[in-house]
């Protein structure tokens, strides 16, 4: 199990314009994603099993975020199950990596991992 247990349970606790960011951390524990620009906290619960077959199958996936006003009291929660989360339409665009650009320096240190990847193999084949 990761993340709270029995957050479907917990989350009846929350209300609108009422509870605060002290009364979740009582009722949810710490606090595990924080979004300070958007002002909203996040919680999870999964839990899995392993099939007859060794292969881990999920069968509780629960997800809330919580947003705030600036006051700290919730504004608003959307809370997410496993089936829900199936309905969910993913963008198809891609997204570029701001960290890491394809500078000189990156190129060559991969074609050098490269180059080294290739005679090892050799290596390994000639013991």
């Amino acid at each position: 199990m990761h993340g709270v247990s029995n957050l479907k349970n917990k989350i009846s606790l929350i209300k609108n314009n009422k509870t605060n960011k002290n009364d979740i951390i009582r009722i949810l524990g710490p606090l595990p994603v924080i979004d300070k620009k958007d002002n909203r906290w996040a919680y999870f619960e999964v839990r899995e099993t392993k099939t007859k077959y060794g292969k881990k199958e999920v069968y509780v996936n629960d997800y809330i975020e919580i947003y705030f006003d600036k006051y700290g009291i919730v504004k608003k929660f959307e809370f997410f199950d496993l089936n829900s989360m199936n309905d969910i339409k993913f963008a198809k665009e891609k997204t570029r990596s701001l960290g890491v650009k394809d500078t000189f320096a990156k190129n060559l240190l991969s074609s050098t991992r490269q180059r080294m990847k290739n005679a090892r193999k050799k290596f390994q084949k000639k013991n």
